[in-house]
Parts: structure tokens; C-alpha cells; sequence
């Protein structure tokens, strides 16, 4: 598995020569240790202990431009200004973004605060009402943010349905297929263009929110943020973090919950209501349709790809 992490970036050396040079860059203190952190399908990611404490390392995949990285930068300067729950940037002489060459590989990577916690996915457990209401209230704070970075194309957001249901539903099942297609017109329906549009996070999700050993929530991974209809963000949330796949009254309860708190600051149009249960579901489906796909065409066996197939599964059935 490991390798698979390593071929997102194409080095194959041993992590502690990045590590030696991190520490030295950015005055980290002494080398201890290091790790790499097997979640997620896109950057490679690894934890580095210091004499002086726990940094966490995102080194940007290959498949992105050096101007995706400074985009990235950009959003997350932007996400700490704007006091959310998220780990600060450390800095080198280079700023935030550090460009080095490292055994021959170029790498592009930025230092950050290691959260001392587990996600929300590694610790299994549905969010409690209150923690509900403080990831809606961090849901508004991320929307009120005044930023329209480059567009990126992110293959599992919402609003690329239609192409990727092309590209993928060969390889849904018969269920996966009777499951999904009556969304291809629910979806032709949706004023995509006509809804208030912001910058969202859009990827709010299990293993994308933290829980330290204080119990304070932080939300990480700004990586495919966007410019998008408002709504994306709650729909996100509503298909994973407060969705519980036994009961679809809690479900329900929940959504209600972070509707209540997300309109104490921003009011949602009677047109983003009325579209945010399609939204949903279609939430879920692009879990489905995705993750299905990394299985039959990627070979993706992993816990975390199961997880997300079966997530969207039990969702549009629910």
C-alpha cells in the first residue's frame, strides 16, 4: 500500500532524507521520527517528529501544477485569517510553499500544525448535537470567506455528475445503476448557474475533520475547495458527517440541526432549500460512483475506498 502513496509523488527514496532537510529549512529542531499517513487519494502525506514536537507534511502530488500549490497556499492563508478550526502554516525562507530537490526528486510541500487526534473515520462515532452545530457554524465561517480561487476540476464534486456518470457507470452494477440513473434527470432539473454561489470547502467529510485529545473538532484538506453553489457545502456534510446510516430519522435531525445554525448567519434561498434534497443524494451518489469506479478500474481495495462505496449505497437507499 505504502508504494501506491509514493507514486503519487515518484519518490521511492527513504523519507527521512525530506525529513533531515525539513528540519534543517524550517528550523524544526532534531530528526526523531517520521510516518506515513496511509488515507486519502490524492497527496502524499507523512507525520515528522522533531525534538521539538509533531509537524504535519503535505507533499503536493505530481498531477499538480506548481500554480495548484500556490493555490492551495493561498486558501489556506485565507481559512487561517478567517479564525476556522484548521492547523496553521509553518514557514521557511521560501515562505509557505517549499520547493526542494531532494534524491534527485523534485517536491513541492508545505509544513504544517500536527493535530494530536484521530479523525472522525478512525474513531467511528456520529457527531454529537453539539458538535454538529460547531462544524455548521466553521461550515459558515469557510462560506463567508472572500475568495474565488482558480477553478479546479475535482471529479467528485456534485456539480460534475453528468460527466463522470459517463465516464464511470460502466462500471456500477445492476443495483448501482437502478440506484443512480434516476438522478441523471433530477439533476438535468437542478439551476445549477441560478444558486447563490461562495467558496466551499467541499470535502467536509469523516476523514477530513479531526478530533484532538481535547476534543476539539478541526477541519483539514482544503485541497479541492472551489467556487460553488452554496449549498455543496451542507450537502457534503448531510451525505457523511451527519449522516447516520441506521437511522434516517437522526439523519434528518441532524440536517435540521445545521439548517437551524447555518441561518443564524447566512439565510438560504427558498430556491437552495427546495434544491438541497436532491443535492444530497446526489452527494451520495458521486460517493458511489467514484469509489466504485477506483475498485473495478483502479484496483483501490483499500478500507477507506469501501467505506465510501458503501457510504453512498446506504445513503440513496436511506
Amino acid at each position: 500500500m505504502e508504494e501506491q502513496f509514493r507514486k503519487r509523488i515518484n519518490y521511492y527514496g527513504d523519507i527521512k532524507d525530506i525529513s533531515l532537510q525539513i528540519c534543517k529549512d524550517y528550523n524544526l529542531g532534531e530528526f526523531k521520527s517520521n510516518g506515513i499517513i496511509l488515507v486519502g487519494y490524492e497527496d502524499f502525506n507523512f507525520m515528522l517528529q522533531t525534538s521539538k514536537k509533531k509537524y504535519f507534511i503535505k507533499v503536493f502530488s505530481d498531477f499538480r501544477t506548481l500554480e495548484d500549490c500556490y493555490r492551495y497556499i493561498e486558501i489556506m492563508e485565507k481559512a487561517i485569517e478567517a479564525k476556522i478550526a484548521t492547523p496553521k502554516l509553518y514557514k521557511s525562507k521560501q515562505g509557505s510553499l517549499y520547493l526542494k530537490e531532494i534524491n534527485k526528486t523534485k517536491l513541492r510541500l508545505c509544513v504544517m500544525e500536527f493535530i494530536e487526534g484521530k479523525t472522525i473515520y478512525e474513531i467511528g462515532e456520529q457527531l454529537t448535537n453539539k458538535e454538529v452545530r460547531f462544524i455548521s457554524k466553521q461550515a459558515v465561517l469557510i462560506n463567508s470567506i472572500n475568495i474565488k480561487p482558480r477553478f479546479i476540476y475535482d471529479t467528485w464534486a456534485i456539480t460534475n455528475f453528468l460527466a463522470e456518470f459517463e465516464k464511470r457507470s460502466s462500471a456500477l452494477t445492476k443495483e448501482g445503476l437502478k440506484l443512480i440513473v434516476p438522478l441523471v434527470n433530477k439533476f438535468k432539473e437542478l439551476k445549477i448557474e441560478k444558486l447563490p454561489h461562495c467558496f466551499v470547502h467541499g470535502d467536509i467529510l469523516v476523514t477530513n475533520v479531526i478530533k484532538d485529545n481535547k476534543n476539539k473538532l478541526w477541519i483539514v484538506d482544503f485541497s479541492v475547495s472551489n467556487y460553488y453553489p452554496r449549498i455543496q457545502e451542507l450537502a457534503v456534510l448531510a451525505c457523511n458527517l451527519f449522516f447516520d446510516e441506521s437511522s434516517k430519522e437522526k439523519s434528518e435531525k441532524n440536517l435540521k440541526i445545521a439548517l437551524e445554525e447555518y441561518q443564524k448567519t447566512v439565510l438560504l434561498t427558498k430556491e437552495e432549500l427546495a434544491a438541497l434534497p436532491t443535492y444530497v443524494k446526489l452527494a451520495h451518489t458521486m460517493h458511489l460512483l467514484c469509489a466504485n469506479y477506483e475498485k473495478v478500474a483502479n484496483n483501490n481495495l483499500t478500507k477507506e475506498n469501501d467505506y465510501w462505496t458503501s457510504q453512498g449505497r446506504k445513503g440513496l437507499k436511506q
